[in-house]
Parts: structure tokens; C-alpha cells; sequence
């Protein structure tokens, strides 16, 4: 603003300053910087997936133990993941994150020696679930490589499906609670099961002569082999 006397206001003086000018035109250079190096890595967040057997494993990124089963926004560069569950073997990976990406990490942990009786058990069912899903030979896309599990899910698969191939449900050793549910009536708490020399080990409800026979005979109509399981037979009563 310009008086009649030729003035100016001391706010527009102010604002006229050179050095005035400077500061402000900085500021404002400093700003637009900030906000195009926020926008920059805001486009430059990955997406990181884990998909872990067991459910309930310890999922560790850098240390940072606040992960589960699931998707987060991750920042990009190298990570080290630790996936780990009591009495199990635990398992590290390093991960390189570039931007933009999505990166799954499929891993799954075993006992010992590759040992899954962990797995077996009805409590654990959610994991074994997720052990077939992300290492069954038809996926095969375990992030570490790992295919030790393959066998153990094609041999239980089968030791389970024999159950809908008896003519009176039985009782599968492999695993003497995942599918006690939906087995059937006749199922057991299987008082023989010490008798169990291996896993693939069944144990039937005996109804009389002849039984037996049967039994046999539909397991091979099913597309089984008897000879791959042991069969133990127990009378049955109401």
C-alpha cells in the first residue's frame, strides 16, 4: 500500500526487502523439496507377504517380531527374516526388497531331521493346512527351496483318505485326532494303538466273521494297497 505522500506500508516495505525475498523464495525451495522427497518415498513402498507353517511361528523382520500370516507396506532394502517356533527348527532368509515390489516369502519349519509330527496333531490342523498349501509338490514355491515336506504331505494325505474307504470308519495312528469329527459313528479313542508298529496304522471297529475280508477288499477297490498300512482290528462296542 502507497500513501499520498509517496510512503509505502511497513508491511510492504518488509516484504520488499531483498533479503526478505531471499528467505522466503528459500523457504519455499525447501518446502517443494520436502514434499517431493515425502511423495518419492511414499511411491517407493514394497509390499511384503508371509505365508508360515506353523500359523503361530514367530515372524521376525530385522528383529522386529510384530509380524504374522499376512500382507504389510515394507520400505525398501534388505531384510533378514527369521521364522521360529518352539521345538522346532527355526529358519533364516535374506530378503532384497526393490521398490515397488511385492515380495511373498513361503516358508515352513519342521522338527529335527525333518521331522512334521508336529504337524499331525488336531491341534496344529490350521498349520498343516498351511504346510500343504505353500509346500505340496504341486505348488512347490517355498521361498528357501525347501521340499522336504513333499513326501510327508503325499504319504498323510493318503493314510487320511483311507478313511472314507472303509466300510465302518476306523481310526487313523498317523493322526488319532485331526479328522475324529467327521469320521463317522463307530470312531474309537483307540485303546490299541499301542499295537501301532508305524504310522500308516488303522485301527477298526470288528463286527464279526468275515469283516476283516471286507475291509481289505475295499481298500483295494478304492485304489489302495493294504500292504502300505497296518491294520488292526478291535471289536466294537456300543
Amino acid at each position: 500500500m502507497q500513501y499520498e505522500n509517496g510512503t509505502i506500508s511497513p508491511l510492504k516495505a518488509f516484504f520488499q526487502n531483498k533479503w526478505v525475498k531471499a528467505i522466503l523464495i528459500i523457504d519455499a525451495i525447501v518446502v517443494f523439496v520436502v514434499a517431493g522427497i515425502l511423495i518419492w518415498q511414499a511411491t517407493k513402498v514394497s509390499t511384503i507377504i508371509f505365508n508360515v507353517a506353523p500359523i503361530d511361528a514367530t515372524i521376525s523382520v530385522n528383529g522386529n517380531t510384530n509380524y504374522t500370516n499376512g500382507q504389510y507396506s515394507i520400505t525398501p532394502g534388505t531384510y533378514e527374516i527369521n521364522i521360529s517356533r518352539e521345538g522346532l527348527e527355526a529358519k533364516t532368509l535374506s530378503v532384497d526388497i526393490e521398490p515397488h515390489y511385492v515380495v511373498t516369502v513361503n516358508m515352513f519349519l519342521s522338527g529335527a531331521d525333518n521331522n512334521f509330527e508336529f504337524y499331525k496333531w488336531k491341534d496344529n490342523y490350521g498349520s498343516y493346512q498351511e504346510l500343504k498349501s505353500i509346500a505340496s509338490s504341486e505348488n512347490n514355491i517355498t521361498t528357501d527351496q525347501d521340499v522336504s515336506a513333499e513326501s510327508f504331505i503325499s504319504d498323510f494325505e493318503q493314510t487320511m483318505s483311507i478313511m472314507n474307504v472303509l466300510p465302518i470308519k476306523g481310526y487313523v495312528y498317523a493322526d488319532p485326532s485331526i479328522h475324529s469329527a467327521t469320521a463317522g459313528f463307530a470312531i474309537r479313542d483307540g485303546q490299541s494303538k499301542e499295537g501301532c508298529e508305524r504310522t500308516a496304522c488303522l485301527l477298526v471297529n470288528y463286527y464279526g466273521e468275515d469283516y476283516e475280508e471286507a475291509v481289505i477288499e475295499k481298500i483295494k477297490d478304492a485304489g489302495y494297497n493294504p500292504m502300505d498300512y497296518q491294520i488292526l482290528y478291535e471289536r466294537y462296542n456300543d
